[in-house]
């Protein structure tokens, strides 16, 4: 294993009822609390913005309200927030919706004590030295955003998708409440088992260990409970207990706990399905089941044996050969996304096949700024997303 440090200081707080004590949470920061999440008549409607408002009252919080955060959160979108936040001073945020709401809340927590542009944050040319305590209500749980101190954030002025990543954006207390993810779709479901599933692939697909049994079988287990959920879920959306499970996997699947002692992965996965959600607003995961099965192809006769062994170990596939088993395997994952609800292909995807002109680019410049430039060039780009169709 390689060295490491792990540190997860957030504080998980997991149950039913559990967003009645996000006012208590706040008052423990001050007085007054911003709160960051989707469009105002979605969050009013599904009763989320209540049950937030009614206990920062009853704990004598004062809450401002920033509405409008889309699926992949903007920089545009996130500037009248920092203005906001600037103006009215809060002492804490909170997030209140899947990545996309805490993603743009630690975006907004970096910026707010900044004077310069707050792309500079995220892009590295100024560095992170603060952020305002974060609260994580998950209402969609998918990305573990609300357990990790990475930010994704799409500046469309300039056409860029990125991550950045900082310990200081690490939420303070993660609120995971079962409950408020009961009336989540279906097809928004499976692009959040779409999401988690890619998480947990990427550092075994990626990384270079000879022997981990215990990450792998982390990996493989936790996509056999994702697809367990989800079975539950497709015969009734409303299984409590596949609810919560799924939202503890969910948080567990990307907080940098499980790729302990791995070293450093390709990311493949997520370098292409970026690319997808900044030219055409596709859904994180909707990207990810495109880019997944594309992943799996690029590597197969370079991986073939963990490609292998995962297809025996979560579709019991028999295969003796590891090269047929690892087609076999890599079948059986796009079947089940068909099975699920979410897009295998750029067509599915909606998205056009001479758009990997303009994606492969795009493509190229995320793996540079991740530092993994020497492992990609235009042509291996080009040649990924040639595997999407």
């Amino acid at each position: 294993m390689h060295p490491f440090e792990f540190d997860m200081t957030t504080k998980a707080i997991f149950g039913e009822g559990a967003v009645a004590k996000v006012g208590g949470l706040a008052a423990g920061f001050g007085k007054k609390a911003l709160l960051v999440t989707y469009d105002e008549d979605f969050v009013k409607k599904m009763g989320f913005y209540q049950k937030v408002a009614e206990s920062c009252k009853a704990a004598g919080v004062t809450l401002v309200s920033a509405f409008g955060v889309k699926s992949n959160p903007t920089v545009e979108h996130a500037a009248g927030v920092i203005a906001l936040a600037k103006k009215e001073k809060p002492d804490a945020i909170i997030s209140l919706g899947g990545g996309s709401a805490t993603d743009e809340a630690k975006f907004v927590g970096i910026a707010a004590g900044y004077d310069g542009d707050p792309w500079d944050l995220a892009s590295g040319k100024a560095p992170i030295t603060s952020c305002l305590p974060i609260i994580a209500v998950v209402t969609i749980p998918a990305t573990s955003s609300e357990l990790n101190g990475t930010s994704v954030m799409s500046y469309e002025k300039i056409q860029r998708k990125d991550g950045f990543v900082s310990g200081l954006m690490r939420p303070r207390f993660a609120v995971l409440d079962p409950e408020l993810t009961y009336t989540i779709p279906l097809k928004q479901t499976a692009y959040s088992a779409a999401d988690i599933v890619s998480h947990l692939l990427e550092s075994y697909i990626g990384h270079s260990l000879g022997w981990a049994p215990f990450q792998d079988h982390y990996c493989q287990g936790g996509i056999r409970t994702i697809m367990e959920c989800m079975e539950r879920l497709l015969a009734d959306p409303k299984d409590k207990e596949a609810r919560a499970q799924m939202m503890w996997t969910a948080s567990y699947a990307w907080n940098g706990f499980y790729p302990c002692g791995l070293g450093g992965a390709d990311a493949t996965i997520h370098v292409l399905g970026h690319s997808l959600s900044n030219f055409y607003d596709t859904p994180h995961g909707a990207a990810m089941s495109v880019t997944i099965p594309a992943t799996m192809r690029y590597f197969l006769t370079t991986k073939t044996g963990k490609l292998a062994e995962i297809a025996r170990e979560v579709f019991s596939i028999r295969e003796t050969d590891d090269l047929a088993a690892a087609k076999s395997g890599i079948a059986a994952f796009v079947a089940w996304f068909k099975k699920i609800g979410s897009p295998t292909t750029l067509a599915e995807a909606g998205i056009p096949s001479d758009a990997i002109a303009k994606l492969a680019p795009d493509a190229l410049k995320t793996a540079q700024a991740w530092g993994l430039g020497e492992l990609y060039t235009l042509d291996i780009c080009t040649r990924m997303f040639e595997l999407c169709k």
